[in-house]
């Protein structure tokens, strides 16, 4: 008997305490505050850095598992991005998770929307090398702050192309996927048998 307490009270804790401990998958990100960074490489000189950055109110909503066809706007006077998810490249829709102060995502679908210089390009915001540069997450109040940087061909004019870097920058709160209730009555119901038996001994002795 003081086996099967031992082996119940294990699975109870490894359930338990797995729960928590485990990567979260993310259900939700609301976006708050955006900003992206431009710059060009001309000829002879760097063009910018020109970096546009709003709040979003209500928050733009990154739904993960499903595509979007907008997402959120950033604009300055230089230039304006829109960015948004499409199935139409292949590429899954987005994801991540959260595990204690960790955070990662795959964006691979989001693409952007660049209108620079009376021209508009359309392209992978998140490329199928990408990673994020920095991620953080804090699990007391689910705030999250994520960035990345992406690499682009753009028009200068009708006869010259040059390279450019885009630094995107995402801070808000995100929602996890609920952990199933099966999975927790289960720990809790072999917690409870633990009990019972414990009780048992305790009567017989």
């Amino acid at each position: 008997m003081n086996k099967l307490n031992v082996l119940l009270a294990s699975t109870a804790f490894f359930l338990t305490t797995s729960a928590t401990a485990a990567p979260v998958d993310i259900d939700t990100m609301y976006v708050d505050n955006a900003s992206a960074t431009l710059t060009i490489d001309s000829l002879f000189s760097t063009l910018g850095p020109y970096t546009a950055s709003t709040g979003i109110t209500p928050p733009a909503e990154i739904t993960m598992g499903s595509f979007q066809d907008s997402i959120l706007n950033v604009s300055s006077g230089d230039f304006s991005l829109n960015i948004y998810s499409t199935s139409g490249f292949g590429a899954s829709a987005p994801s991540g998770y959260v595990d204690g102060s960790t955070i990662d995502v795959d964006f691979s679908s989001l693409r952007g929307t660049l209108s620079y210089n009376t021209n508009q390009f359309d392209f992978a915001l998140w490329p199928l090398t990408t990673t994020l540069d920095y991620g953080t997450y804090t699990p007391l109040d689910s705030t999250f702050d994520i960035g990345w940087t992406d690499s682009l061909t753009i028009d200068l004019t009708s006869f010259f192309s040059t390279t450019a870097t885009l630094d995107v920058d995402l801070q808000g709160y995100l929602t996890t996927v609920p952990i199933p209730a099966a999975l927790w009555l289960f720990g809790s119901g072999l917690i409870a048998l633990v009990g019972v038996s414990r009780r048992k001994n305790y009567s017989l002795s």
